[in-house]
């Protein structure tokens, strides 16, 4: 291997509706790499027929869903039966935890979606533990208890 040579070990694709939400997440998914001397190829995508296209042509290592309600449920359902071993984060505004669970979800987050809370997933990826429900459920409690 040439010296300075970056390879790709992972394919990471975003799949959200909001551009403004899915540059977000690349900018943190590319810190989070980049501070790992890691060098994914990453893709946007905010069409679900393209993203499912693309997985199909060349299979995705991660993915994050980021989509509301049922569309996100949906989703993943879809780029399971499609891609069994993609690691999965999925971001969602309903509590879909149980159905993360049933999927082999990496991580789920119930929005509101902090930094730290994303990060954590993308941690999960790296060292292969399944903590999906742990963390959502720790981050709900301190989200409760700031509204008290």
């Amino acid at each position: 291997m040439a010296a300075g040579r970056r390879i790709a070990v992972y394919r990471i694709a975003i799949l959200t509706r909001s551009e403004a939400q899915g540059e977000l997440l690349m900018e943190q998914i590319s810190r989070f790499c980049d501070e790992r001397g890691l060098f994914p190829d990453l893709e946007q995508y905010r069409d679900q027929e393209w993203f499912f296209e693309a997985a199909r042509k060349m299979p995705l290592t991660n993915a994050v869903i980021a989509l509301p309600g049922v569309d996100g449920l949906n989703a993943v359902e879809h780029l399971r039966a499609l891609s069994p071993k993609t690691r999965i984060i999925w971001c969602s505004d309903l509590d879909f935890s149980l159905h993360a669970f049933r999927l082999r979800v990496d991580y789920f987050l119930l929005e509101p979606i902090t930094e730290e809370a994303f990060q954590q997933g993308l941690s999960t990826w790296l060292d292969g533990k399944k903590t999906s429900a742990l963390f959502r459920t720790a981050h709900n409690k301190h989200n409760n208890e700031e509204d008290y």
